[in-house]
């Protein structure tokens, strides 16, 4: 079924696109060549997929994606989103979309390193204190510049690295020293930089896919995950957690990609609104994730979860420190350009041993 539907989305996609190659005005092997404005081109269908709730954070971009894009280009954009993976995993979405079947995707970091390696950058651990040094990072244009560059050797085009605040972790176990994390099995994404951290830290990391979790965590087969608190609420954890606990490890760095292919093929006036379009939602989107944070952790308690301060808990946050961060730097500089490492360190004011 996903794959029928992805196969009719490239042809929808396809035949969109040739509308807008089809005129006088422009080279028809290069649309971006067209220099007709938006008004006097034909009407285009993008489609943008996530692996998401209809609660998460992704579907709540990806609508006012549409939104904004629909309003600069007076209703000639028109976007498709698809949550809940409905047009397979986030591996296997990167695929459609840099072959051109799917237009977008919203995903975090996490889950697109296996294609853009130099993501592993945002994984390094507990370097970032709060939402406002995040912020700062994300806005850096040497490291922004650099991802940008990173994701087109892919043959991808970036459009925003947003924040939603930190992952957290969420458990059936209290944690009231270091100790207590010795062994806790917990899932993680399918991601080597995760698993060699949460291992620095003793625990015990389990990849597993998203949509196995709910019942891995209700069957008892893992004590914990972690992700954002809104991610904990719209796939409802908390009916199968008692403890969240603000552990701040790594940000939850969201990144919108488009094909490159893609990109380069829509006439130029459409790569102007897109451009546009997505400097605008920079600020929509840490919006989205300001409100989210203290609304879901206020839900969270409300539920009847136990908030565990990472930071009052003597020496553990140092511990994690010392255990886990030059360690992930010194890997990360195995699988991510040394410049793109140096740039997000730079950024965040942070030098290694």
């Amino acid at each position: 079924m996903k794959r029928l539907m992805t196969m009719l989305l490239s042809l929808a996609m396809l035949l969109s696109l040739c509308a807008c190659g089809q005129s006088s005005h422009g080279d028809a092997d290069n649309p971006s060549n067209d220099n007709r404005s938006a008004t006097d081109l034909d009407p285009i269908t993008l489609t943008i997929g996530h692996s998401g709730t209809e609660d998460s954070w992704n579907q709540t971009m990806c609508l006012a994606i549409k939104d904004e894009l629909y309003k600069l280009s007076d209703g000639k954009i028109t976007v498709n989103v698809y949550p809940n993976a409905q047009l397979g995993s986030d591996a296997e979405m990167i695929i459609s979309v840099i072959n051109g079947d799917l237009s977008m995707q919203c995903t975090n970091t996490a889950g697109v390193t296996h294609t853009v390696t130099d993501c592993g950058v945002a994984d390094i651990p507990f370097i970032l204190s709060d939402v406002a040094e995040v912020r700062k990072v994300f806005s850096d244009e040497t490291f922004i510049s650099l991802m940008k560059d990173s994701f087109n050797e892919s043959n991808l085009h970036l459009l925003m690295l947003a924040d939603q605040g930190f992952r957290c972790i969420t458990s059936n176990k209290n944690i009231t020293k270091f100790e207590d994390l010795a062994g806790l099995q917990i899932r993680v994404q399918d991601n080597p930089n995760q698993i060699s951290i949460f291992k620095d830290a003793t625990l015990a990391p389990t990849p597993l896919a998203f949509s196995e979790l709910y019942l891995a965590l209700q069957q008892g087969l893992l004590q914990a995950q972690e992700n954002p608190y809104r991610t904990t609420v719209a796939s409802k954890f908390y009916e199968v957690q008692d403890y969240v606990t603000n552990s701040n490890h790594v940000p939850q760095c969201n990144v919108v990609f488009m094909g490159k292919n893609t990109y380069d093929n829509l006439p130029k006036a459409y790569q102007e609104i897109v451009d546009v379009a997505f400097n605008n939602l920079v600020s929509v989107a840490q919006q989205i994730a300001d409100e989210s944070m203290s609304q879901d952790l206020e839900f969270l308690q409300e539920k009847g979860m136990t908030f565990i301060d990472f930071d009052q808990i003597e020496g553990l946050r140092d511990t994690l420190k010392e255990r886990c961060v030059d360690n992930a730097v010194a890997r990360t500089r195995e699988t991510v350009k040394g410049e793109v490492v140096d740039a997000y360190l730079s950024a965040a004011g942070y030098k290694s041993n």
